[in-house]
């Protein structure tokens, strides 16, 4: 949880949402902000995500963010530049700025996992690679 300025933790009003608004509409990823701090002229941002059995989580890279994400349960295959694996619980993955990057959910139960975006204060951009 975040600190207030009185250095004691808030609870976040998140609430589960469909990512990017506008930017991709049949994209049925869900997340829930964790985290989004503004820290000299940078900006991390924490998500919740899960990907349901059979959906897709469409090829794009973010302009000007470090992605990191963290599998809590569940497997998907997930694609980073030319590399696709299955990755299980306990798996970390790393994805910089500008490489293109897909998670699939071939699998029967859904897939959860933490992600942080690290990058400069600019909103969130992505480029759509798939349609």
């Amino acid at each position: 949880m975040p600190l207030s300025k009185n250095g004691k933790f808030t609870r976040s009003r998140s609430r589960w949402q469909y990512p990017y608004k506008n930017e991709h509409p049949t994209d049925k990823l869900k997340i829930k902000m964790l985290l989004n701090e503004k820290i000299k002229g940078n900006r991390i941002a924490g998500l919740e995500a899960r990907i349901e059995a059979g959906q897709v989580h469409k090829m794009h890279t973010h302009r000007n963010e470090f992605v990191i994400v963290y599998c809590l349960d569940g497997k998907c295959l997930v694609t980073v530049g030319s590399t696709t694996r299955t990755v299980h619980p306990k798996t970390l993955i790393f994805i910089p700025p500008r490489v293109p990057h897909r998670f699939y959910n071939k699998f029967s139960e859904p897939w959860k996992g933490i992600a942080f975006a690290i990058g400069t204060n600019a909103k969130i951009k992505n480029d759509w690679l798939e349609e």
